[in-house]
């Protein structure tokens, strides 16, 4: 029986099946259109040279269909993992009183520099001089001063005119059809955010907006049809294959 850490290994469950099968690395490189070194991360379980998160677990089903491996096994390991790494993280920081207490100082030293402002402000209003205004100004706000003409006084000025700039139109979103006319799975990162997952069958339609890009991962080249904004797109690959694009 596996141990807890021996589950967790998605990486070397990879490996151990593909040595098994006598598949090198080259040859799943090349019915799987993923990088070398990319793979080797995948069996070295690097988390400095993984994929991206959203695009990390295709590449597991990739591999995994590769060598003839379970793909729903290969993610469930790889879940695993990422939970085991992140106790292992948490189990490493300080307590929570030390943070606390750092927290405190923190607190303290605003409230000192909160303080040190508001007396500030105080001293200079005590020792600066009072605002003495003219006896014209005092005695009537709305007299006119020797140079200005007769009737020129601030009621009879006209206001200076204030032209506003029509407000630019918001550009269109993006608008990307997917039309599968075989069975893929596919995953879409929309403007940077949050990656979706979708399981297309053929026959089916999906479609997708974004204010500025899309990053697709698709995991049979040869089974969807793209069109952005009314205008076809060409997906580079054959039949089963998997690629990345961006559009647009």
């Amino acid at each position: 029986m596996e141990s807890s850490s021996q589950q967790a290994s998605f990486g070397r469950y990879l490996q151990a099946i593909r040595l098994e099968k006598r598949i090198s690395l080259d040859q799943v490189a090349e019915e799987t259109r993923i990088a070398i070194r990319s793979l080797e991360a995948i069996d070295r379980e690097d988390p400095q040279g993984l994929p991206p998160e959203a695009f990390l677990k295709g590449f597991l089903r990739a591999y995994a269909k590769a060598v003839g491996a379970d793909s729903d096994e290969a993610v469930r390991r790889y879940d695993a993992h990422r939970v085991m790494t992140r106790k292992t993280e948490d189990a490493g920081r300080p307590p929570e009183r030390v943070r606390s207490g750092s927290w405190l100082k923190l607190v303290a030293a605003l409230a000192l520099l909160c303080v040190l402002i508001i007396g500030s402000i105080l001293v200079w209003q005590w020792v600066s001089p009072p605002h003495i205004e003219s006896a014209t100004t005092a005695a009537d706000p709305g007299a006119v001063s020797p140079e200005s003409p007769p009737g020129d006084s601030a009621e009879n000025r006209p206001a200076p005119s204030t032209t506003l700039k029509p407000a630019q139109p918001a550009s269109p979103p993006h608008i990307l059809m997917v039309s599968a006319t075989e069975n893929t799975w596919l995953k879409v990162v929309t403007d940077q955010g949050i990656p979706a997952e979708y399981n297309l069958k053929a026959g089916e339609h999906l479609k997708l907006e974004a204010r500025s890009t899309f990053n697709l991962l698709i995991g049979n080249a040869g089974g969807v049809k793209l069109n952005l904004n009314n205008k076809p797109v060409n997906v580079p690959g054959k039949r089963f294959e998997v690629v990345n694009l961006q559009l647009p």
